[in-house]
């Protein structure tokens, strides 16, 4: 849980930052901890466990014996019992167990874990369908097995989307008694100010985030496009991402119209953002990552809408991220990776700059009415059903 990282670390905080942080205790991997580590108030909230026992680094050579060496490792953990851990977990006595799988391990984990905690409610919490592209088996289980019987033995979901829970539901045979669709919440400080729509010379998009990808393919849509258009346009891209990353993808997408602008930390990323004229989503077009595209609601929108500018999202028609704006009314889609029709829709909405305001007005009214974090949290307090919320104790697992 971190406030200043983002995607899944910067969700669980947002969601779960109402709690006190006596009341919290969250576990995961002492090698993920190390990875991101979180932030106040609940970096003492934590206990760990080493998981992997074998790390071989990836590269070319290595890459071909990485599935064996996850069977290596799930393998030796099969056999293990986690006596401390479940001991620590009782000592808790948790009332509320949120469980949230960001990769094999965690469902694993969950497995061993839950005789713990037996007699809890217990809500999985899934933002995203990586299953699909992660179908881990070791011996003695598989990833969908585990998934499942988490699913089924506990049918009060949280989830990022419906979109999400529909095809976890096909997927896995199983239906939920109740569904809480949780996006990731926004803390309204102050009241988003609109942007001006005179007629500029010069315009400024954003995208702030990963570069996985999930999303990379449909970036390079909009980049290709925003280079086409500066032909006839004084038109820019600025990419707000960790430098690992802008290093990683620089070679395809750097160019006279697409710029690196840092790695800004949360409390400024919003103001750095409303400098922008508008503000880019994506999600990828490629059969490979279908139900990832189709069933995540990205971090970034609810933040976008804070910023108070126009938001444009490149992906596929299924796309959740396009699914969300048309709900609400507040953003313009790109629904193809065709770069000649993308750079003629994006022209259009350069040229008519002045009618793309009422998506702002709807986008702040949405956050207000749907994503701030006082509604969102009380949505959350309402579906877990646990009150008084200072004297009860959760465990966040992921």
């Amino acid at each position: 849980m971190n406030v200043n990282d983002r995607g899944f670390p910067q969700t669980l905080y947002n969601i779960f930052c109402f709690i006190e942080p006596g009341n919290m205790l969250c576990v995961t991997s002492s090698e993920a901890y190390k990875k991101s580590k979180p932030s106040a108030p609940f970096a003492s909230r934590y206990i760990t466990y080493k998981f992997t026992f074998i790390n071989l680094h990836v590269n070319k050579l290595t890459r071909k014996f990485i599935q064996f060496q996850n069977k290596i490792n799930f393998g030796i953990n099969q056999l293990r019992g986690f006596k401390k851990l479940r001991s620590r977990i009782k000592e808790f006595e948790p009332d509320v167990v949120v469980v949230s799988p960001n990769g094999a391990e965690t469902v694993f984990m969950h497995n061993k874990l839950k005789k713990a905690f037996a007699g809890c409610s217990v809500f999985p919490y899934f933002m995203d369908d990586w299953m699909q592209q992660y179908p881990l088996q070791w011996p003695g289980g598989n990833v969908d097995v585990l998934v499942k019987k988490m699913l089924d033995e506990n049918k009060a979901w949280l989830m990022i989307s419906k979109n999400l829970a529909d095809i976890l539901s096909e997927r896995y045979n199983v239906k939920p008694a109740r569904l809480l669709e949780i996006h990731n919440p926004v803390k309204l400080d102050h009241e988003p100010v609109l942007p001006s729509f005179n007629k500029k010379s010069e315009y400024t998009f954003a995208y702030a985030g990963s570069l996985w990808q999930m999303h990379y393919d449909a970036l390079l849509v909009i980049c290709a496009a925003i280079n086409n258009l500066r032909k006839k346009h004084d038109i820019k891209l600025v990419i707000y991402t960790e430098e690992s990353h802008w290093n990683w993808r620089k070679k395809k997408i750097s160019s006279d119209g697409v710029y690196y602008g840092g790695n800004i930390p949360y409390k400024n990323i919003h103001a750095k953002l409303s400098q922008a004229d508008a503000l880019i989503v994506t999600s990828s077009f490629s059969r490979q990552w279908f139900t990832h595209t189709r069933g995540s609601v990205q971090t970034k929108i609810t933040d976008y809408m804070k910023a108070a500018r126009l938001i444009i999202s490149c992906g596929p028609v299924y796309a959740a991220n396009n699914d969300f704006l048309k709900k609400y009314n507040c953003g313009a889609c790109i629904e193809t990776n065709d770069v000649e029709k993308a750079t003629a829709q994006l022209e259009t909405i350069i040229n008519n700059m002045p009618a793309y305001e009422q998506y702002i007005i709807n986008g702040i009214e949405a956050l207000k009415n749907n994503f701030s974090f006082e509604k969102v949290h009380q949505k959350l307090k309402d579906y877990l059903l646990y009150q008084p919320v200072a004297d009860t104790k959760t465990l966040v697992h992921h």
